[in-house]
């Protein structure tokens, strides 16, 4: 399949080599374009069991890894009547996944215009109410062309998908930890609890501060990751946090879902 083309802003580069990119969707209102993730079966291995949408994350034994990594199965229409949008996310209500053409959720505040700095890097993330302050390590991809994680050996640290945009530039920022690292909690084991109003602020080396706002957050499939709602471009500043959630799965040493926050740049400042 031939690379996408940006048909307007900053795209979020492919997770795949040349040859392996996705194609040009259309969505939100407009032309939207994402590069799509290899299938399951060609980089992510056998697939993994569909997993109950509203199941807690479960914490696998001491030494056992887990799979932050999105995948992806074909977008489909909506068999199982899912929601058509996505959830505001919260303890008082289930995390459920919103139907593949769902678009993602929209913005609480009017977003301001995206920084237009170039040579910059994230340094920190904070999200005081789950009780996250860290370092953001730049992740690229490993030899099999999957997104490398941060090193369970630092279960406190996140990583930011270095081939996207940096947070505060136009288009979709992916930070990803994990849920657990070898039997204990890690940086994302309360993202669950993180609703739609909650604030999201990342340090950049430029001494900018960035802030978003959580729009929503869902539990799906790792069998059915909605690439669409995740790497499609935006004509925002946007931010998307990812890490497990749903059942682990001993045998395969995965988890069965994945934890997806969507927000959207509300403020910016000098730190």
């Amino acid at each position: 399949m031939p690379p996408a083309k940006a048909k307007r802003g900053m795209l979020l580069p492919s997770l795949l080599v040349a040859g392996s990119l996705g194609g040009v969707a259309a969505i939100m209102a407009g032309l939207l374009t994402y590069f799509a993730p290899p299938s399951e079966e060609e980089v992510y291995g056998p697939p993994i069991p569909l997993a109950n949408a509203t199941a807690q994350a479960a914490s696998p034994p001491p030494g056992q890894p887990q799979q932050v990594v999105p995948e992806q199965q074909p977008q489909e229409q909506n068999p199982a009547g899912q929601p058509d949008q996505v959830g505001p996310g919260g303890l008082d209500l289930p995390l459920t996944a919103a139907a593949p053409t769902a678009p993602p959720p929209l913005p609480v505040v009017m977003p301001p215009e995206p920084l237009k700095s170039t040579g910059v890097t994230p340094r920190k993330l904070a999200i005081s109410k789950i009780g996250v302050m860290t370092s953001l390590t730049p992740l690229g991809v490993d030899a099999k062309q999957r997104v490398q994680t941060p090193p369970l050996s630092k279960p406190a640290l996140a990583g930011w998908y270095r081939h996207g945009p940096v947070p505060g530039q136009q288009g979709p920022s992916v930070i990803l930890g994990h849920v657990n690292a070898n039997g204990r909690a890690a940086v994302f084991s309360r993202l669950r609890e993180l609703k739609r109003g909650d604030k999201i602020k990342v340090s950049r080396s430029d001494g900018a501060v960035v802030e978003f706002t959580v729009d929503g957050v869902e539990q799906v499939s790792k069998r059915a990751f909605p690439s669409r709602r995740v790497y499609g471009n935006t004509g925002e500043a946007t931010l998307r946090l990812i890490t497990c959630g749903g059942v682990y799965n001993s045998k395969t040493r995965h988890y069965t879902d994945n934890i997806i926050v969507y927000a959207t740049l509300s403020a910016t400042r000098r730190a």
